[in-house]
């Protein structure tokens, strides 16, 4: 049996220090503050980046992120696209294509009158598509002068536009949600409708075609139209992308995910970046995929480390998985070891004689699993996920974990937890205590009746209510606090109570003042009253005064009860936001933050539900020592 439990607590030990080895981004530069990735394109050697930005220029990078030319457009840069290996065309908000050499000379200008949706020339510089606003002709540009070498009618206005690297296709999003496919002349090969608006297209050498669509999905085509695969992602997708050969494709969404995609739709990597994500490029071979920001980010991955670390993430899951699996037979084998080493196995036999009582009770059993111990256990397993409901959750390990560690949110929450427990701990006890030795030595049983009653009828008020009155006592302007201060002549102390944040957390602690709660009344009074009537007429027989009586008989004997209620306050305090959420919202700033508000806010506003888990999978933990420690260090009269 110990080996089995050492066995046991191996298993929960590689569960927990499991996590993925992947390749982390390489923020390779950065564009300027409030510079957003509108466009990017790769060279055809791999050597050079293209990067259309928002404040009007194309900037082009070589492979170690050093900044070679600059080029100036006329407004927001929304398309480029390298022509041949010695120029550079760069669509406008402006109406103008624009040809660059790559050393930021201007070659030409063109002005096409309407705005540019898109520009794809081919590698071999010997024609470019161009879309313009509201136009169902596709326009087939030479980027050696600009002039307009033919049209391509599609029948519906286009909007995005993209060319083979070979020239041999060109792939075009339309606005009545068709994706066309022409040859590198113009003429429509198919048209295919999807469930969607289109965002993005991306064509490859053999004809395979990616759609990235509004509705949060990716499809791939092959030459004759047909859908090869759909592909769910987690939000509208930005931009696509393919590697030459069409197998792997590349996406980016705005929630900031980047995914790889095989073409057999198989999600083989995604990472997310602290901004919508809105531009991708495949290096020339797609050894290296390239990701802009809408915060000026750009964001570089080695495919096959990022591949190979996905990999190994799912080893490692599929790993902790099976742990789980053994390490739940496990503690079922110990159970039954454990019945029949104590001849307890007779309780099967027992149950089912009982089997109707027991099929009686089993709605609430039913109810008390579902709502109760499956989410909680829910919580701790996606605690190790970037966890997205309805979408695909990530293994993550033991990240989110780690991410605790260096949130300031949460460290500056544990500073005013530690205030708030403090305090709590004496809110719960003094008063309550104080209050339940005055009515226990009131001489009239009747008048002990009536102020329990009195104290107890304050429980109908509702919690948020309490909590909207001391708001209003604490308003700067119109509260009872700053009146009576300015009615005594004490106007210097007013105060904006919960606007400062040197004041705002004792604010928060004083509300509820005298602090006498109910239940903590109750359980010391009805100590009090369980005490022996001998002892204390043997003590005052003794000589002993009423302080020492309290000091000597009355605390002691109320250990049991004082254990229940810090055990109580422990967790209300670790657990409640709801006062600092309704009062504050944390701030102002972050003075009144605690780690369960953080826990709420990662949940519902930044819809970070496995960082959630972790964060209260880890009150949990905290809770459940602090319990421990305290059930072994504060015994009663009976233990």
């Amino acid at each position: 049996m110990r080996k089995a439990r050492k066995l046991g607590w191996a298993i929960i030990a590689l569960c927990l220090l499991l996590a993925p080895v992947s390749a982390r981004a390489q923020t390779a530069w950065n564009l300027e503050q409030g510079k957003s990735v509108t466009a990017m394109a790769m060279s055809p050697d791999g050597k050079l980046l293209a990067v259309g930005s928002s404040d009007t220029h194309v900037y082009l990078f070589d492979e170690a992120g050093k900044q070679i030319a600059v080029m100036k457009t006329g407004n927001v840069v929304t398309s480029v696209g390298f022509a041949g290996a010695d120029r550079l065309l760069a669509s406008s908000d402006d109406r103008s294509l624009y040809a660059f050499g790559l050393g930021g000379e201007l070659l030409w200008k063109q002005d096409l009158k309407k705005r540019v949706e898109g520009v794809a020339p081919s590698t071999d510089g010997s024609t470019a598509a161009v879309t313009v606003q509201n136009s169902s002709e596709l326009l087939l540009i030479d980027p050696a002068d600009g002039t307009t070498q033919g049209k391509a009618s599609l029948g519906a206005r286009a909007a995005d536009v993209a060319a083979a690297p070979g020239g041999g296709y060109i792939a075009v999003g339309g606005k009545d949600q068709n994706v066309y496919l022409l040859d590198g002349s113009g003429n429509v090969l198919f048209k295919a409708g999807m469930n969607g608006t289109i965002g993005s297209v991306a064509v490859s050498d053999e004809g395979r075609v990616a759609a990235g669509l509004t509705t949060s999905a990716v499809v791939l085509l092959d030459r004759d139209g047909g859908k090869l695969r759909e592909i769910a992602v987690l939000d509208s997708v930005k931009d696509v992308t393919l590697t030459p050969d069409g197998e792997t494709i590349g996406a980016a969404d705005y929630a900031g995910h980047f995914y790889l995609i095989s073409s057999s739709g198989k999600t083989i990597w995604q990472t997310q970046v602290p901004a919508p994500a809105t531009q991708l490029a495949f290096g020339a071979k797609g050894e290296t995929l390239y990701g802009g920001t809408e915060n000026g980010g750009i964001y570089s991955y080695d495919v096959e480390n990022v591949v190979a670390g996905a990999e190994s993430a799912a080893a490692q899951k599929r790993i902790v998985q099976i742990a789980a699996a053994a390490a739940a037979l496990l503690l079922i084998a110990a159970g039954l070891y454990l019945l029949k080493k104590y001849n307890r196995l007779s309780v099967f036999k027992r149950i089912w004689q009982a089997k109707w009582i027991y099929l009686c009770l089993s709605p609430a059993f039913i109810l008390l699993i579902g709502f109760m111990y499956v989410p909680a256990l829910s919580g701790l397993y996606h605690s190790l996920y970037e966890w997205n409901p309805g979408g695909r959750s990530s293994f993550v390990g033991l990240a989110n974990f780690r991410r605790i560690l260096s949130d300031d949110y949460v460290g500056k929450g544990i500073v005013n937890l530690g205030i708030l427990i403090v305090t709590g701990l004496l809110k719960a006890i003094v008063p309550p205590l104080f209050v339940a030795e005055l009515i226990y030595h009131l001489k009239s049983k009747r008048l002990q009746y009536y102020f329990r009653t009195a104290f107890v009828t304050s429980m109908i008020v509702p919690a948020v209510a309490l909590l909207l009155i001391w708001q209003n006592l604490y308003d700067p302007n119109v509260g009872l606090i700053n009146r009576f201060l300015e009615a005594v002549g004490l106007d210097g102390l007013t105060n904006s109570w919960l606007g400062d944040p040197k004041t705002a957390i004792w604010a928060v602690i004083f509300i509820g003042f005298p602090f006498v709660g109910i239940l903590q009344l109750l359980v010391l009074y009805s100590g009090l009253i369980g005490i022996p009537d001998e002892l204390i007429e043997a003590a005052k027989m003794d000589g002993a005064r009423l302080p020492r009586i309290i000091r000597s008989i009355h605390l002691p004997l109320l250990a049991g009860q004082f254990k229940f209620l810090i055990i109580l306050t422990l967790i209300g305090v670790i657990q409640d936001f709801n006062a600092i959420l309704i009062v504050t919202g944390g701030g102002p700033m972050d003075s009144t933050y605690v780690p369960a508000l953080q826990m709420y806010y990662a949940a519902t506003k930044f819809d970070e539900l496995g960082y959630a888990s972790a964060l209260g999978v880890s009150m949990f933990f905290v809770i459940l020592i602090i319990t421990v420690v305290n059930m072994k260090f504060l015994r009663s009269s009976q233990e």
